[in-house]
């Protein structure tokens, strides 16, 4: 079975982390000052920037070559429902051949969709976010949103998510993906198309492959490989002084998707994962797009 994982594109918050990530590597701001940066500018579930919307015209000319690349000629595509994934599968939805897309709330980013609030000391807290409500997802998308609460906001308002959960959810979604059913539903033409996000992503491929998600404890927003963030011309020594850690080789490195770049898995009936590709991206640097 053909598994297609796509990290949707470029959002506001992406742009707020690679200013942050700029500001520590070149040593303009402490990471507590970058932290304070971030979380008093970041939005808790915010929408694709402008550039975003270039990768998605160039993704979807990628997913247009899919069936000769693939020799698939059916997908399934499955979304988180974050507002920037839903933006990205419905961009893809417009070029493949498949019916609508199906959201599971179990595909969110690392953290989930939060607030943050400064107290006295000017510390923040992380509190529950404003997370779109399923008939919000279902009216302005019209995708499935059968497997979301009926009412009230997808996330049923759980707030900020520690990587434990999101380790927990992981296996639960690599779980699925190798059930028998599955491999059935999807059979030799179809390829199964997953939109996610970075952090979550990387905790996804570690698991399917078995490999270490050693580092996934460390904050991804300060991990260079994540959001978005491009580390060139800066070294990873550089990197691991700025950011004070002694290894910055994270889970969220060794499994990165840039944004709205694509992995490729073939996953046999046993559970084995072949990687295909890995973090293609010729179709941004093919269109002229900065990737990140």
């Amino acid at each position: 079975m053909k598994v297609l994982l796509v990290r949707h594109a470029q959002s506001h918050n992406n742009i707020v982390q690679a200013r942050v990530h700029t500001k520590i590597t070149a040593g303009v701001s402490s990471e507590q000052q970058a932290q304070h940066e971030w979380l008093s500018m970041r939005q808790d579930d915010p929408g694709l920037s402008p550039a975003g919307a270039a990768q998605l015209k160039l993704l979807q000319k990628h997913a247009m070559k899919l069936p000769r690349k693939s020799g698939c000629s059916r997908y399934k595509i499955v979304t988180s429902p974050m507002r920037r994934a839903c933006q990205t599968a419905k961009a893809l939805v417009e070029v493949l051949a498949c019916s609508g897309v199906d959201v599971q709330s179990e595909l969110c980013e690392v953290g989930g969709v939060y607030s943050t609030q400064a107290d006295a000391n000017g510390q923040f807290q992380k509190v529950r976010g404003n997370a779109m409500l399923s008939s919000q997802i279902s009216q302005e998308f019209g995708f499935n949103t059968g497997s979301l609460p009926a009412s009230g906001p997808w996330d049923g308002g759980m707030g900020f998510e520690c990587i434990r959960e999101a380790l927990s959810r992981a296996e639960r979604v690599a779980s699925w993906m190798k059930l028998a059913n599955m491999h059935q539903e999807m059979g030799t033409e179809g390829m199964l198309v997953i939109v996610s996000h970075a952090d979550f992503l990387a905790l996804l491929l570690a698991t399917l492959t078995s490999a270490s998600s050693a580092g996934a404890h460390l904050n991804p927003d300060f991990d260079v490989s994540a959001h978005g963030v491009s580390s060139h011309g800066v070294s990873e020594a550089q990197l691991g002084q700025s950011l004070g850690q002694k290894e910055i080789e994270s889970v969220y490195k060794r499994f990165r998707i840039s944004l709205a770049c694509t992995t490729l898995l073939d996953i046999s009936v046993d559970g084995q994962v072949r990687v295909v590709w890995m973090n293609k991206k010729s179709h941004l640097s093919a269109g002229g797009c900065v990737i990140s």
